[in-house]
């Protein structure tokens, strides 16, 4: 009982600090990442803090101009660290913002137009769709096909499209929810960052595992979290992007808010932006803009696309090493298992499982060579 006793007074300090934080999960999961991902920067500026310190002790502490820059270089490290995270924060939604709000209110004003029609087809879509079957009518085989194909493809973007707006509406309409959320994971970022050493002490403490162990998990998940960054994140915004670009030369309507919209969709799997560029490119077949509609299509399927393809296979491999579908599949059972937050969590453990099959590899080469 007193070898575990400090194990359950560890539990005991992790149940009491879970249960004051357990409306908010996803929220802590997203700010353990950030913390995870962004340590080696904080203890870069710790270490060059130290080097300044050790250089101005060495001069006179007594002087007030020396002893203002010790007190300075004790602060400099969390005080960089925060501004560094915000800046990486505000600055690019900064930007998106400039771009996308004089465009927002006609963008939103058109998602709820399909909205309220319950994202059905306009009746000039229409009347071209019933002449096409007027034609294929002497083809019963054909018009069959034809009219699955419809029906299938109208019922899945009227549920992309109505999630999307749904989502978007709900972000929008809890402004104060919002602000608090991001001051819980500003917070708790800094926090974990802050204590990483006591918080990893404590862990292999009372999973009685080495340190050297639990170092190789959390590197793991470092890994994991910067290919899930490049992979996913920048790709995303590189796609969304190419999709706002292609819309501006196509003369679509409100480019840099279809654009957003592209990058939000684009991390999944298979679909991704087509869920946006395909759609505006009917809209231009049938509005009589032929030309457009090709090459928006052209440049939705080969570049923006082409991207994905190239790009996201080589940062997530540079991460996990898994088979590329392997990385596909946890993509998609995180979202299905997580919602939008599966696009994090799915990668994460698939390299957990990989790291723990790594490690029982070696535990078992270990014991074979002692033999």
């Amino acid at each position: 009982m007193t070898i575990n006793l400090p194990r359950y007074l560890y539990l005991l300090a992790i149940v009491a600090w879970a249960i004051l934080l357990w409306p908010n999960p996803v929220t802590i999961f997203l700010a353990a990442c950030l913390s995870c991902l962004t340590i080696p920067v904080y203890r870069r500026l710790r270490r060059k803090a130290g080097i300044w310190r050790r250089k101005l002790a060495k001069k006179n502490p007594q002087t007030k101009r020396i002893h203002i820059a010790l007190r300075l270089s004790r602060h400099m490290p969390i005080t960089v660290y925060i501004l560094s995270i915000l800046a990486s924060f505000v600055v690019p939604l900064g930007i998106i913002a400039l771009l996308v709000s004089p465009q927002a209110v006609a963008g939103y004003a058109r998602l709820r137009e399909l909205q309220a029609s319950n994202f059905q087809l306009p009746p000039h879509w229409l009347e071209y769709i019933h002449a096409l079957r007027r034609t294929l009518a002497e083809y019963p085989r054909i018009e069959k096909a034809v009219n699955d194909g419809l029906a299938n493809l109208d019922s899945m973007f009227s549920d992309a499209v109505g999630m999307l707006v749904s989502r978007s509406f709900g972000f929008v309409g809890s402004t104060m929810n919002i602000f608090w959320l991001a001051f819980l994971f500003f917070t708790l970022a800094i926090l974990f960052t802050v204590h990483s050493r006591i918080i990893r002490r404590v862990t292999y403490r009372i999973l009685q595992i080495t340190p050297g162990l639990l170092s190789r998990f959390i590197q793991a998940i470092h890994r994991a979290l910067k290919a899930i960054m490049l992979g996913i994140v920048f790709v995303a915004l590189v796609q969304g992007a190419l999709c706002g670009i292609g819309f501006a030369i196509a003369g679509v309507n409100q480019p840099a808010f279809w654009g957003m919209l592209a990058t939000v969709v684009a991390p999944i799997p298979v679909v991704g932006t087509a869920l946006v560029w395909l759609p505006l490119c009917i809209s231009l077949w049938f509005g009589g803009h032929t030309m457009a509609a090709i090459g928006l299509a052209l440049w939705g399927s080969l570049f923006v696309a082409g991207v994905d393809n190239v790009l996201r296979p080589f940062f997530l491999r540079q991460g996990i090493k898994a088979p590329f579908f392997v990385l596909i599949l946890s993509i998609l059972c995180g979202l299905s298992m997580f919602g939008a937050v599966g696009l994090i969590t799915g990668p994460i453990l698939l390299a957990i499982a990989m790291q723990a099959y790594e490690e029982a590899n070696r535990y078992y080469a270990l014991a074979w060579k002692k033999k």
